[in-house]
């Protein structure tokens, strides 16, 4: 049996037969984690007028000197233009004597080619990567950067469109081939062009797992249209795609898996574009992160069997703000806590379950061998489990899609047929959208309506619209939330919802000093 709502969160609550005898939480009055409190930190502040021009020639030579299992020490001081250079030595660590005062400015590209190679304590800043690929491109395996920062590594570069599209160049900073490399603790702040910043590839003919971990690292401050690259109208769409914090993958690898964990980061005031962690391939983890007022979102795009767990995503009302997007198969969305995001339309939301072009229930896959039916396209969400999760007070904490898809990045034709999500599990979560302008769940079953869900312990408390929620596996009760000792809110009156969460800060992430000019 279903039951048409669009109500108000009052009503609902009589639905359910418990009205409440106590006021819920009034979450608009309540604390919440904001970005003033995730900066503070008591790092040591770096300065970089206490820094003189080193002989980075010399420096060079050194690193290209290095035997294998040596380490080498650098000294304080600005090395510039070191250019593009590979090294080959195995089991080396090149590491800052004191770290964070040791700066390659200008143009650089390190290639890591040997493997169990460290890079410890270095700054990259006052300049920009030698070519496209990024200023370390991560080549062999067992490779590490750790406790060092990227910088508004934005200059120095040829940055202009160009003659046929009025496309922007995209620079990445970071490349990750190769396998079991590591990105721990970094700082990377002032991603300001055009470019992933951290994008993981695979060699060509490559089909294997790269099993590579992104932990502890802080990004912040990434932003979209600083050097005006929106104000051609004709290529706003393309210009305004490749800004991602992390991408797992492309389309073209996304039929493999990376198996690559990314656990314990800050995302905090990126709003590159809809997409802040992109994953594009499969077997992936996303768990323990936070994030704190971004426009934009995790998206599932590509690759099956991701899990994404344990994250905290607080939009604090901040515009465009967004929580998870999902397509393809096989995922688990857990115990994610999502609260004030603001995104709308037919893409972002709390939770938002796209659309897609396959035929999944007559067992159709995208695939480069049908036309209109290639890898970069749109996969249905299918067999996905969504559970314990909380969304709260966004404005569509629950988003069932009814997008239309165009035919590439490059042309805006629309394809003809769109399916939504099928054979989606919900068990646990909780949805409250008490305060104004927000919505519990929203929907388009006209044009959309997802094929056979089903709920279990599922809970909603707001309105809900276009959508025929069934009432087996679904209660209609105020949680009567109550704000924790994390400053997240938790139901006194469901068992439900995300629990045991962690918000980072800066001073739990990124590296152990930073960069103040």
């Amino acid at each position: 049996m279903k039951k048409s709502i669009i109500v108000t969160a009052i009503s609902l609550a009589l639905l359910g037969g418990c009205a409440a005898t106590e006021p819920s939480t009034k979450v608009a009055e309540t604390a919440t984690i904001n970005v003033a409190m995730a900066e503070k930190n008591d790092k040591t502040i770096i300065d970089s007028a206490l820094l003189q021009n080193q002989d980075a020639a010399a420096l060079k030579a050194k690193i290209q000197q290095l035997k294998d299992g040596e380490t080498l020490v650098i000294e304080p001081g600005k090395y510039e233009n070191l250019g593009k250079f590979d090294i080959k030595a195995n089991n080396v660590t090149i590491k800052a004597a004191t770290p964070g005062n040791v700066w390659f400015t200008g143009l650089v590209q390190l290639n890591l080619r040997g493997n169990n190679i460290t890079l410890d304590g270095l700054v990259f800043t006052e300049g920009g990567p030698a070519e496209r690929m990024g200023g370390v491109v991560f080549r062999g395996d067992n490779n590490t950067l750790t406790n060092s920062t990227f910088y508004f590594f934005n200059d120095d570069y040829e940055y202009l469109p160009d003659a046929k599209r009025a496309e922007y160049p995209k620079y990445l900073w970071i490349s990750l081939y190769g396998k079991h490399n590591n990105l721990i603790n970094n700082t990377f702040e002032g991603k300001h062009k055009r470019g992933t910043l951290i994008g993981v590839q695979k060699a060509k003919g490559d089909t294997t797992a790269d099993f590579h971990t992104i932990k502890g690292n802080l990004f912040y401050n990434q932003q979209h249209n600083q050097f005006n690259e929106f104000d051609n109208q004709d290529a706003v769409r393309y210009n305004g795609n490749s800004w991602e914090a992390i991408r797992l993958g492309d389309s073209k690898s996304s039929i493999y898996d990376s198996k690559t964990l990314i656990e314990g980061n800050l995302f905090l005031k990126c709003d590159g574009e809809t997409e802040l962690v992109s994953l594009k391939s499969g077997g992936n983890t996303l768990r323990g992160n936070t994030f704190i007022e971004n426009a934009s979102m995790i998206s599932m795009r590509h690759g099956k069997n991701n899990i994404v767990e344990d994250n905290v995503i607080l939009g604090n009302g901040k515009r465009m703000s967004g929580g998870i997007r999902f397509y393809d198969e096989g995922h688990i969305i857990r115990n994610n806590y999502i609260e004030r995001v603001m995104g709308t339309g037919n893409v972002r939301g709390g939770l938002a379950v796209n659309t897609g072009i396959t035929d999944v229930v007559n067992g159709e896959a995208l695939s480069n061998d049908v036309k209109g039916k290639e890898l970069n396209k749109q996969a249905t969400p299918y067999k996905v489990t969504i559970e314990n999760n909380s969304i709260i007070d966004s404005r569509q904490n629950i988003l069932y899609s009814d997008k239309t898809h165009r035919v590439s990045l490059y042309d805006n034709a629309k394809v003809t047929t769109v399916f939504a999500g099928t054979d989606l599990t919900f068990k646990n979560n909780l949805s409250y959208a008490k305060a104004s302008r927000t919505l519990a769940l929203t929907g388009n079953e006209s044009t959309a309506p997802l094929v056979n869900p089903t709920y279990e312990n599922d809970l909603y408390f707001g309105p809900v619209a276009g959508v025929e929620l069934p009432w087996d596996g679904v209660i209609y009760r105020d949680p009567k939330l109550k704000r924790s000792e994390n400053g997240l809110l938790e139901p006194t009156n469901f068992d439900g919802g995300a629990r045991g969460l962690k918000v980072l800060t800066t001073q739990d992430t990124g590296a152990s000093y930073q960069i103040k000019k």
